[in-house]
């Protein structure tokens, strides 16, 4: 994240990365987009089902379970800054128009509703077993197994969040190509 705007090096190197002709065309296609929020979901919500083993597990389970992990979370990480850069979700980027802008406003809202609903989900599961625990024999391993992997998830929706969103509702791109074309015909 930057503090301020970013300066125009580093500018230019993101409108390089993210214009990047190849690149754009890769992400053009809709269903592609569509396809890599959806492995990115799966990777997610794997992270998080396997966070659950070395916390229910017995010892030797815990290693494989926290290198899965962080096997998963790392890869959904990396699928969430190609997202990023297929969405054009990147701080600081400033070759955007007015639409495109109001596109990003209205997602980063709605990420923080997703958010706010997820950390209530959370503080209500809390509340939960803080008014259970007391008349029972849980122990602590029964509210970390839930809580953990649902921190994961919040964390992850909180990060990628808009820019899934924009992915996911964006038409598909046109080519400079097809755009030239349809000028021509006029």
């Amino acid at each position: 994240m930057f503090i301020g705007q970013p300066d125009d090096r580093t500018q230019e190197r993101m409108r390089a990365l993210i214009e990047n002709p190849r690149r754009r065309a890769f992400w053009a296609a809709r269903p592609r987009r569509r396809a890599a929020v959806a492995v990115f979901l799966a990777t997610t919500l794997g992270a998080a089902a396997v966070l659950v083993l070395p916390l229910a597990a017995d010892a030797s389970w815990s290693l494989a379970g926290v290198a899965g992990f962080v096997v998963l979370l790392v890869t959904s990480a990396v699928i969430s800054t190609h997202i990023n850069i297929a969405a054009r979700w990147v701080a600081g980027y400033r070759g955007l128009d007015e639409f495109q802008r109001a596109e990003m406003d209205r997602a980063t809202r709605l990420g923080h509703h997703v958010t706010a609903a997820l950390a209530t989900l959370l503080v209500g599961v809390t509340a939960g077993f803080a008014a259970a625990a007391p008349g029972t024999d849980m122990g602590a391993a029964v509210p970390l197994v839930v809580l953990a992997p649902l921190v994961v998830v919040t964390a992850m929706t909180h990060a990628a969040f808009p820019a899934c969103y924009l992915a996911w509702t964006r038409p598909d791109e046109l080519s400079d190509d097809e755009e030239g074309d349809d000028g021509e015909d006029a």
